[in-house]
């Protein structure tokens, strides 16, 4: 049996190659005449720089920027052989950089993305990867865009506080300090959510609540989004406040829509073609992902439901293993031939966490006896 292995990373759990290596020998401890790939995989979020490096090739970068909160932190971001910088958002502008008392996305900025993104132009990049996933804010890359010189005024010239909060106050950009250098970048954003900026799907409505904001914070935010896009469609000259992904990661896209050549693509489809899933997929008999909590947003456009569906119609059959199953199968069904969940007992998060590989090892194992 030839058997690829393809998981998704499990939030602050264990990486993608980590759990592709806990399948592959539970898998082979049961099955030992099987042959094994493994492809792990990421949609954007966590772990997709290390695969995009890999694949492209490349070098990983160090750069002192600052945290949501504007603190001083050192992050990655990778150069590629051509000079394109891959920039993970979560990296400087994460949900997991602060601690839950701290996710306030009235106050958090994309600023620190934005120091990465100058600190690659000026080493001589031109184009830009930029993968959307794990955001805290809701700043509509307010903050990327004051990092590259794009002056966010009120209506007495002042320069707008760093925050999603402070975008009501909004009165006109004034981009005529920015390096022709920098006004030549181009962005190539991966983004598996067809989010508007605004509305009951929107960055605010939507994502605001998963990244701390309260219902009143949600409503303000959404607020000061609409005067955010309003100005962005003045500056731009063209409409951007209902571009199919302009509301990921708190509005990421509608901002450098504004000043930059930028163009939305599926993430996932992105990476598995650059992996060339289609080839393994051939190969393959069988198809073993994994994936931390199966819901709404799995089969939305996230990695295993992609690849899933892509082995589909091959006639392959894939199996999930994941930390947290619906109650009804019914729609997994339709995606995945058979669906594990990985605790083999009642458990809090924290243990079920902390015994991520052990699990996914023993769920491997059993699958491998059955099969």
């Amino acid at each position: 049996m030839k058997v690829l292995i393809a998981p998704n990373s499990l939030k602050n759990a264990a990486n993608a190659a980590e759990i592709a290596d806990a399948i592959a020998e539970g898998f082979l401890r049961a099955s030992p005449g099987a042959e094994i790939r493994k492809m792990p995989l990421a949609d954007g979020g966590e772990y997709t720089l290390a695969i995009l490096l890999s694949a492209l090739g490349g070098e990983k970068v160090t750069s002192e920027c600052v945290d949501p909160l504007g603190r001083t932190i050192r992050a990655n971001y990778g150069m590629t052989k051509n000079n394109t910088a891959i920039i993970e958002l979560s990296q400087a502008s994460g949900y997991e950089l602060l601690d839950a008392n701290q996710r306030r996305p009235l106050l958090t900025s994309t600023f620190g993305t934005g120091l990465q993104i100058k600190d690659a132009l000026e080493k001589g990049c031109n184009k830009i990867i930029l993968t959307l996933g794990g955001s805290a804010t809701v700043d509509g890359g307010g903050g990327i865009l004051q990092a590259l010189d794009v002056r966010l005024l009120d209506k007495n010239g002042n320069d707008l506080p760093p925050g999603g909060g402070n975008l009501i106050i909004l009165d006109r950009f004034d981009d005529s300090t920015m390096e022709n250098s920098v006004r030549q970048a181009s962005f190539t954003i991966l983004c598996d959510v067809k989010n508007p900026l605004l509305g009951k799907n929107g960055a605010a409505m939507v994502f605001a609540p998963q990244k701390g904001a309260g219902y009143l914070e949600t409503i303000l935010l959404e607020r000061c989004l609409s005067n955010f896009g309003s100005k962005c469609e003045q500056q731009a000259g063209r409409s951007l406040i209902r571009t199919e992904g302009a509301g990921a990661a708190g509005g990421v896209a509608a901002g450098l829509m504004t000043f930059f050549d930028t163009k939305i693509v599926p993430g996932t489809s992105f990476i598995l073609d650059l992996l060339q899933a289609e080839d393994h997929l051939e190969w393959a008999d069988l198809v073993i992902t994994a994936e931390g909590s199966l819901d709404q947003q799995t089969y939305g456009g996230k990695a295993p439901s992609v690849l899933a569906s892509r082995a589909k119609k091959r006639n392959k059959r894939v199996i999930c293993i994941a930390g947290k199953v619906p109650h009804r199968v019914d729609q997994p069904d339709k995606v995945f031939d058979a669906v594990f969940a990985m605790q083999n007992q009642p458990m809090s998060l924290e243990d079920s966490i902390r015994n991520t590989l052990v699990n996914i090892r023993n769920t491997a194992y059993e699958i491998g006896r059955i099969l």
